[in-house]
């Protein structure tokens, strides 16, 4: 830990490719071009239309409009059936015996969920994909790639209700996204320069520290603890970021281009062959690598108002 006090952040509270035809993910969905998707957790299946119903209400064909004086085709009081009133003795009121179910009845009545937390994009069957950024235990993440990349991540996390502060070199690049995304200025504080910071963090409301200071990565550590991650932006995979990917627990790519194969190979601790795919994502698509996990290959889905506030999909450096 550098000398120094953790330093205040202004409204939060401190505690101290490659494209075209062939490649290997042409067969996908997306090969047309990035379909519009939303970055909340949500059912990859369209909603069925039509009625089970196939001949109106109760089983009356409706061949013709309803007649006048009737309720959506209900008989009028002229072809109405007689009600006959009960004869007899009062029915008696129905009481409930009630329904005990068995631990394996409940299981059987579990309802299926979509993943929730901050949906990275989509795979390939439309599946969403949920990068595990916030956890009860500290998380490091590492994101290689350009802008587009780094400011979807970070916008996707405010969207889950994250406090974010940003300790960059250049804070034209995150000046004004923490108005765009929630409308409050108390949400994303942009800090200059390598520093330490702490960020009140709960299961509601997690802190990311997001450090964006060049390829060699940051010198700082920070106080992790529950629901505190700390993400490294490295604009470019070298040999002088590979402490930060080799102990991230969760580490996000862009393309790779030919002048990073040395240091991926060196550091990502994957075949040749994977890293020749990592070579070949379109510009709309991420790679994510986990801890004991395979990897997996998304496409981002930027939606128009993602679209409007960070360009289209590119991978700059």
């Amino acid at each position: 830990m550098p000398s120094g006090s953790a330093r205040p952040v202004s409204g939060i509270p401190v505690s101290g490719p490659a494209s075209g035809p062939g490649g290997p993910f042409s067969p996908a969905p997306f090969s047309g071009g990035p379909v519009s998707g939303s970055p909340t957790s949500g059912s990859p299946f369209a909603s069925v239309s039509g009625s089970p119903f196939s001949g109106g209400p109760l089983g009356r064909p409706l061949s013709a409009s309803p007649t006048s004086g009737t309720v959506y085709g209900l008989p009028t009081t002229e072809d109405a059936p007689t009600v006959v009133p009960t004869m007899g003795r009062p029915v008696d009121p129905v009481r409930s015996a009630g329904f005990h179910a068995n631990a394996r009845a409940l299981e059987l009545m579990a309802t299926p969920a979509p993943p929730s937390g901050l949906v990275l994009g989509r795979d390939a069957e439309q599946k969403p994909v949920v990068a595990p950024i916030f956890r009860p235990d500290p998380v490091k993440a590492v994101v290689v790639g350009g802008a587009f990349a780094a400011r979807l991540v970070v916008f996707r996390a405010l969207a889950v209700g994250a406090r974010v502060a940003v300790c960059t070199t250049r804070p034209q690049l995150w000046e004004g996204l923490g108005r765009g995304a929630t409308g409050r200025d108390d949400r994303l504080a942009v800090l200059h320069g390598d520093r330490p910071v702490t960020v009140d963090a709960n299961p509601h409301s997690p802190a990311l520290y997001v450090y964006d200071v060049g390829e060699h990565g940051t010198s700082t550590t920070p106080i992790l603890g529950p629901w505190r991650t700390q993400l490294t932006i490295l604009p470019k995979l070298t040999l002088y970021g590979s402490q930060a990917v080799e102990e991230s627990h969760v580490t996000i790519l862009q393309r790779l281009g030919a002048e990073e194969v040395a240091a991926a190979s060196a550091t990502l601790r994957v075949s040749g062959e994977t890293i020749g795919l990592f070579q070949m994502l379109y510009d709309d698509m991420f790679a994510m690598m986990r801890i004991g996990a395979k990897e997996r290959y998304v496409w981002a889905n930027a939606t128009s108002i993602e679209r409007r506030m960070f360009g289209e999909p590119v991978r700059d450096m």
